[in-house]
């Protein structure tokens, strides 16, 4: 491995590594997630998939198995650290780099390719997603396999470099299945939309022959069928009304769960989540329209803009559900920046430079906000990450000014990087953004002062999965309507994290229980913030 490769390892290990370990379980999808793993550990049953004693029938059991594997691998069994359920998304999103350049190298040259995967590693989006255990990042490796071998393919028939027809159907096939165990048709959804794309355009797809081989299609048929199977017969069909009637068809129909949105919002919010390669693709815009009919950018047009329109399309948004486009973006956005700069004038490539205003505003609100939090510790690393990232975009303006492209591209990365590191490492510091986690220490400390190591830990109003990862399977959650006399257990050591229906509402008063501190929080998976008071509940009955 060339000395490229290792410098891409590493600059995406020192990007994605701070706040691994320091970040708290993050609702609701992670803390999901990794209980339902945990519980699949404790029960030896990795068929069946089960948030407490609920079915959780909405995606696959590819991530639980990767987590659970890594849990089993680790030796600590379910007790293991949160971190631990996080690496196969770290490990996802490092992979997920190196394949990018693997994708890049035949489509517009090894350096290209190298700086155009360390612009992607440094967004906002796969940072995220390589801290959390969930599926983007680990099923963003699936699809990038199956990418790398279709431009392969697809530059074969202009001269391109070779592939081994068995190798690649197996490598695309595997690919495919894999992705399918991880989220269902989301994975194979992008080598689709990019096949049918480029089929419509150039009315050819003799170049697709080599996948058509009838053993890796059954080979990818045995690792996905088995599961599918077995999951149909446990759940009598359940899972199917739940991945596709509760889960997928609800998205595509309206937005799930408030998280609606009209089409565009994705590329409002790509000044941000595409940050900080967003500069480096405006000053691109005209030389990939040029190149339009080049095979390297025809494929990552092919690539980004169906798979773009339909997350448009689709009401239900969330800023990870782009995730697979960035990657083709990234790519043009480098490969066509020499001729980008050329093509500019020195003014227009300084109102270009402007983009780069709105990953520093983020960096500004950040620390402001923990200010106001009086979280000083976190601000003092948001304060960090805006300086680094303002000094590093200082040099890549300047390197826009004096037409350097690859000089830009490689600052442009390292401010990402720097920006976004020090902004996730201080919102894991910022007590207002984790209202469980602030509950459940008060939680202990009672415990400790009582002398009572496990103590019953019950949600009043709220749910949050989070308060199941940290209390157990075994932990209460009861509605807000919910009685006093069914919530509490007079005796038992018991401490009720109660909601209150508004910030002025009273403190429950409890026969037996005694408020011992009440938290003003954001409950990130919600949207609002919430008043918790947290009561020790071990009186006498």
């Amino acid at each position: 491995m060339t000395s490229g490769w290792l410098a891409l390892i590493l600059f995406a290990l020192l990007t994605f590594l701070p706040a691994l370990s320091t970040l708290p379980v993050v609702d609701r999808d992670e803390a999901r997630f990794v209980q339902a793993s945990r519980q699949m550990v404790e029960s030896g049953d990795y068929v069946d998939i089960r948030f407490q004693d609920e079915p959780r029938h909405k995606k696959p059991v590819g991530i639980y198995w990767l987590q659970s594997a890594a849990v089993l691998v680790w030796g600590e069994g379910p007790d293991a650290p949160l971190w631990v359920y996080r690496l196969p998304s770290i490990l996802g999103a490092v992979l997920s780099v190196l394949l990018l350049a693997v994708v890049g190298t035949p489509l517009f040259g090894r350096q290209v390719a190298l700086l155009g995967a360390a612009v992607f590693a440094a967004g906002l989006v796969i940072g995220g997603e390589a801290r959390i255990a969930k599926t983007d990042a680990a099923l963003l490796a699936t699809i990038l396999v199956a990418q790398a071998v279709l431009a392969r393919l697809y530059l074969q028939r202009t001269g391109g470099p070779q592939i081994g027809g068995r190798a690649a159907a197996y490598a695309f096939w595997l690919a495919i299945g894999a992705g399918t165990l991880i989220k269902g048709p989301i994975g194979p959804m992008v080598p689709a939309l990019t096949i049918l794309a480029l089929i419509a355009v150039d009315r050819k797809a003799d170049w697709l022959r080599p996948l058509w081989s009838p053993w890796p299609i059954i080979v990818a048929l045995v690792l996905v069928l088995p599961w599918f199977v077995a999951i149909t017969f446990r759940s009598n069909g359940a899972f199917w009304l739940g991945s596709v009637g509760a889960d997928l068809l609800p998205k595509i129909a309206s937005g799930q769960e408030g998280k609606g949105a009209p089409p565009g919002s994705y590329l409002v919010l790509m000044w941000l989540t595409f940050w900080p390669a967003t500069p480096l693709l405006l000053l691109s815009l005209q030389s990939i329209w040029r190149a339009r009919t080049d095979p390297a950018t025809r494929f990552c047009l092919a690539w980004a803009i169906p798979v773009w329109l339909v997350y448009e399309a689709v009401p239900t948004k969330l800023i990870h559900y782009a995730l697979p486009v960035y990657p083709a973006l990234a790519l043009l956005a480098v490969a066509h920046l020499p001729a980008g700069l050329a093509a500019h004038s020195r003014l227009l490539r300084g109102l270009a430079a402007l983009a780069i205003l709105p990953g520093l505003a983020l960096g500004v609100a950040v620390a402001a906000f923990a200010l106001q939090q009086d979280a000083l510790p976190a601000a003092g690393l948001a304060g960090a990450g805006l300086a680094g990232a303002l000094v590093t975009t200082g040099f890549a303006v300047r390197s826009a000014l004096g037409s350097s492209p690859w000089t830009l591209a490689a600052r442009a990365a390292l401010a990402g990087a720097i920006l976004h590191a020090g902004l996730i490492s201080a919102a894991a510091r910022i007590p207002a953004l984790w209202p469980t986690d602030s509950a459940v220490s008060v939680a202990q400390e009672i415990a400790a002062a009582q002398g009572c190591d496990h103590p019953i830990v019950s949600g009043w109003g709220y749910g949050e999965p989070s308060l199941v990862w940290h209390g157990g399977r075994d932990t209460d959650l009861f509605p807000a309507s919910a009685s006093a006399s069914e919530v509490v257990h007079l005796g038992a050591c018991q401490v009720v994290v109660h909601a209150r229906e508004s910030a002025t509402a009273p403190i429950p008063l409890i026969r037996g229980c005694r408020p011992a501190r009440t938290i003003t929080g954001l409950v990130i998976g919600a949207g609002h913030w919430v008043t918790l008071d947290v009561l020790d509940c071990q009186g006498e009955p």
